[in-house]
């Protein structure tokens, strides 16, 4: 999941001379007839893990951001200043009069994050994630040894940078991991997480690279380094849409497409908890079961799988769908609910 500490950062990104605006990105079905100018009020349902909340709009669930906090709960009277196919940017009603009595001026670290995220016209997409060497070297000869590679690709992709950073900086996480994402090649030397903490609070020293790079303790926004953009790009997709690609070579020869994203269903339920439920997919071609796709949906009371192959490797699969079930249970996970099917 996206962590909460990256999104309170891109905030900072964000600070402008005026109050913020209030983007409301849908969570499920399409957005509500919410036009330009138009008031909506929008109930606060419950806060949610990136820092935002799920709030009740014209009877549908939404994804409210907010530059102020905010209790389960509360009605918020937010008026739309603009809106595109799958987003809505809203401001609170009371703060019409303000923002109306003098031009909207925004800070360069702000119009340089616009930029990344808007792409002109561009609306959010997943982030994706594209290796150039495999993960392994070879097959593995048991499925666990896949598990930590597919972790460590995903951890070290630079995403998360900045939650690593925070956690480098307490001494939770090794500074030769760290260095190991692709923003470390621009960031600035070190101190040691111990130095660090014993440095006064203004003074502190922390890397400042990725989406932090766009945000100096001055006015200026430097130009990012070509790499970091993309990069930057990359981690505001992923937190607007909570969807991750990656695609390479697990091993040399194999290659596989990988996405993680919140499950739809999940989505759809606004009286069960937030995040609670995650789909991860596979697609990929095997030597003997051919074209496969495999869709697991994690839930803390049952783990779904389905999967699609072609006759011969879906019979395959159906035979040994037994032995499966019984794994998943000789590990304590919960029950297992799996399907094979064909194109």
């Amino acid at each position: 999941m996206i962590p909460v500490d990256l999104a309170a950062r891109l905030r900072l990104l964000t600070e402008s001379a005026v109050n913020p605006v209030s983007p409301v990105h849908e969570v499920a079905g399409e957005l509500p007839e919410l036009t330009a100018g138009q008031r909506f009020t929008a109930r606060i349902e419950a806060p949610l893990p990136d820092g935002s909340f799920r709030a009740l709009v014209a009877g549908r669930s939404l994804t409210l951001a907010l530059p102020e906090t905010a209790a389960p709960g509360d009605t918020l009277e937010l008026v739309v200043t603009a809106r595109t196919p799958h987003l809505v940017v809203a401001r609170q009603a009371d703060e019409g009069a303000a923002a109306q009595s003098a031009p909207s001026t925004f800070s360069r670290a702000a119009q340089l994050i616009g930029v990344l995220l808007a792409g002109g016209e561009r609306a959010p997409q997943a982030a994706a994630i594209a290796r150039a060497t495999p993960l392994l070297p070879a097959p593995p000869q048991q499925a666990a040894q896949l598990a930590p590679a597919l972790q460590q690709a995903i951890e070290e992709s630079g995403l998360f940078y900045e939650a690593h950073q925070a956690q480098w900086v307490a001494g939770r996480y090794p500074a030769a991991v760290l260095a190991r994402e692709p923003q470390s090649r621009h960031a600035a030397p070190r101190p040691t997480p111990a130095a660090t903490a014993a440095q006064p609070a203004a003074e502190a020293t922390v890397p400042e690279t990725g989406a932090e790079a766009a945000a100096p303790r001055s006015t200026a926004a430097p130009a990012l380094p070509a790499e970091l953009q993309s990069m930057v790009q990359q981690q505001l997709d992923a937190l607007v849409t909570q969807h991750v690609v990656w695609r390479g070579d697990i091993w040399p020869g194999q290659p596989m497409q990988w996405e993680i994203a919140p499950d739809a269903q999940q989505q759809n339920t606004a009286d069960e908890p937030a995040a609670a439920q995650w789909t991860t997919r596979l697609r990929l071609t095997l030597p003997r079961l051919g074209e496969l796709d495999v869709a697991l949906a994690l839930a803390p009371e049952k783990v779904s799988l389905a999967m699609t192959a072609t006759a011969q490797g879906a019979a395959a699969l159906q035979q040994g769908m037994a032995d499966l079930s019984d794994a998943y249970r000789a590990a304590g996970l919960p029950p297992l609910i799996a399907s094979v099917g064909l194109p």
